[in-house]
């Protein structure tokens, strides 16, 4: 029994801290698109 709660808690720590990668690396791609995309309307605006 307690090596299932130890796999179970293992499993759930793992789940946590690849949520929070995917969470992270996804805010970055969005704001590098944010600013991709601001650059480009500026460009435009200017020529």
């Amino acid at each position: 029994m307690k090596n299932d709660v130890d796999v179970i808690k293992d499993v759930l720590i793992v789940g946590i801290f690849v949520g929070f990668a995917y969470y992270v690396s996804r805010r970055y791609s969005q704001k590098k698109q944010r600013e991709r995309e601001l650059r480009e309307t500026l460009h435009f605006q200017l020529f």
